[in-house]
């Protein structure tokens, strides 16, 4: 499929998302053109909503590296929330036998990044070993982190006071400072860097990312070029689930202190649109990640205030993620098929 016969069906994908957004708005009684304006107001001009969105940027940043990877060699993640989650506990199970200094902290992130592995690993290993569907493997994969959660913090990890369904504190060493007075942004953003400097060399400068190309590319060349694509598939959902991993573990010792339900809701989901909109491109992410940031604090602003109801703001959200991507793919230049818009970027 050529570029123009993509763009056809994806300018009428945008109307048609538009024109759901707007009808929706007016159903709840709203004024769109309010609404449009309260998004931009809150998120570009006020000081707490553009610290609210880069606090945002930070997990999401770290986890479209996990899918920017993934889908570079045509293995769909959808599991990134079931190996953040992953992560997150390993962390917090082995908060207590950690040392109480920097290097403690540097361990917990590091039990992050192997806890997200492992679980990445385990769909991994079906599709190496048996040729499982990666997509039906991680979906289902996230149901039973989402259950285990549930189980923990209410059973073996629950809090000592036994009342809210939540683990107790990590001590107060192993959690991540913040890098300014009077905000909450924590020096996970300094883990996000990292984290596009280590991937963007490794996809765009190393032997790792001409493997990657390769296996995205055709399976045949790949295999006769020496690239096995069942072990470069287990490979890179190893990698892309200890970023959602360690994604996890930040959160934990840069936000919440403490493992609860629902601590990190939907960021799977959105790390994969943050990535297909930076077009796969590492140092494009966070670029991607800030720009979802910052319309997901715009909405939340208008549901605090009763603007609009809760329910049209997931939609809302849902929706303009689904305008943006139609629109990448509207605006493409050249030849080029999905493959190009989703795996090679």
């Amino acid at each position: 499929m050529t570029g123009t016969e993509l763009r056809k069906p994806a300018l009428v994908a945008v109307a048609f998302l538009v024109a759901m957004v707007v009808i929706a708005i007016l159903l709840a009684g709203a004024n769109p053109a309010d609404i449009v304006y309260g998004i931009v107001e809150r998120a570009l001009f006020t000081r707490a909503g553009l610290l609210e969105a880069l606090l945002r940027t930070i997990p999401l940043t770290i986890m479209g590296l996990g899918i920017a990877i993934a889908f570079k060699a045509r293995i769909f993640n959808i599991g990134m929330d079931g190996q953040l989650i992953a992560g997150s506990v390993v962390a917090v199970v082995a908060a207590p036998l950690l040392p109480a200094n920097v290097a403690g902290i540097v361990l917990f992130l590091g039990l992050g990044f192997l806890g997200g592995a492992v679980w990445g690993g385990i769909a991994g290993g079906i599709k190496a070993r048996f040729g499982g569907n990666e997509i039906i493997a991680t979906i289902m994969l996230n149901y039973v982190a989402v259950q285990m959660l549930s189980w923990l913090v209410r059973g073996p990890l629950q809090e000592k006071m036994r009342i809210i369904p939540r683990t107790d504190a990590i001590d107060q060493a192993l959690r991540l400072p913040v890098l300014f007075d009077g905000t909450r942004i924590h020096a996970g953003l300094i883990v996000a860097v990292l984290a596009v400097v280590v991937v963007a060399l490794a996809v765009m400068r190393g032997r790792f990312g001409y493997r990657l190309a390769v296996v995205g590319s055709n399976d045949h060349a790949a295999q006769y070029a020496g690239i096995s694509p069942s072990r470069m598939a287990a490979t890179v959902l190893v990698i892309s689930g200890a970023l959602a991993g360690l994604a996890g573990a930040v959160e934990v010792a840069g936000l919440y202190g403490r493992l609860q339900e629902g601590f990190a809701p939907g960021f799977g989901i959105a790390a994969i649109a943050v990535a297909l909109v930076a077009r796969l491109n590492p140092l494009l992410v966070p670029v991607s990640a800030f720009g979802f940031s910052l319309l997901y604090s715009g909405l939340g602003a208008l549901a605090r205030n009763g603007v609009v109801p809760f329910p049209l703001i997931n939609i809302m959200e849902g929706a303009i993620i689904l305008i943006f991507l139609a629109a990448s793919i509207a605006l493409r230049r050249g030849p080029g098929g999905m493959r190009g818009a989703s795996a090679n970027g």
